[in-house]
């Protein structure tokens, strides 16, 4: 027995972002009851950091910020949020499926389908040449053992995209990515439920052999 939990969520990345940074980090932490971690993040000189800072806001609006230098002329700059349900995360138009979990399943599958689009706001923004030397990632942790996440390279529960800005800014980029985890709640108390009325069984033939009449 599966119960299934399916979130579908959309991240959209400010192109300037890509132009003015070296590193951009898309991370999502998906939690078992269906709450996550959302959280964009930008790496680049200093002297950037200004366009960096103004960029992050437009395109998700509502996320606690936080900028720190990560070196003598580079800064780190992020944006993230934790909601208590992805699918109802209204800045980024997330919706989440199928939340309810049957009560004795054995394990629960896992679904996550993100589709990442770039905002252009100059229209020289669309030149080919652009973000070539951008390292673009997005990240996904799951709440169980991830068994499906294609182009991602896996660890455990967490999975990581390597992707080419330019082409995420042309086209778009799906990922989708499947989890399963045992329900250990369930598996410990039919173990206690079996191994309970296996004593009372036992207990019972016991009982019955020693008032059993004894042959003379």
């Amino acid at each position: 027995m599966t119960a299934g939990v399916r979130a579908q969520v959309l991240a959209t990345i400010p192109f300037v972002l890509f132009l003015n940074s070296d590193r951009v980090t898309v991370t999502t932490r998906f939690y078992g009851d269906g709450s996550g971690i959302r959280q964009l993040q930008a790496e680049g000189v200093t002297v950037h950091k200004k366009q960096m800072l103004d960029s992050m806001p437009k395109a998700w609006p509502g996320f606690d910020s936080e900028c720190r230098p990560a070196s003598d002329n580079r800064v780190e700059v992020s944006y993230s949020a934790q909601v208590h349900d992805l699918g109802v995360l209204p800045d980024v138009e997330a919706s989440a499926l199928d939340i309810v979990q049957q009560p004795l399943s054995l394990q629960t599958r896992y679904e996550l389908t993100e589709k990442l689009e770039v905002e252009f706001s100059r229209r020289d923004e669309r030149d080919p040449g652009y973000a070539d030397q951008t390292t673009f990632e997005y990240r996904l942790q799951m709440p169980g053992t991830i068994t499906s996440a294609q182009g991602a390279t896996v660890r455990g529960n967490l999975a990581v995209w390597k992707l080419n800005a330019r082409q995420v800014a042309e086209q778009g980029y799906e990922v989708r990515a499947s989890a399963v985890a045992w329900r250990w709640d369930v598996i410990v108390t039919l173990v206690y439920v079996l191994g309970y009325l296996t004593y009372r069984i036992l207990g019972a033939l016991a009982h019955r052999a020693r008032l059993r009449p004894r042959k003379i």
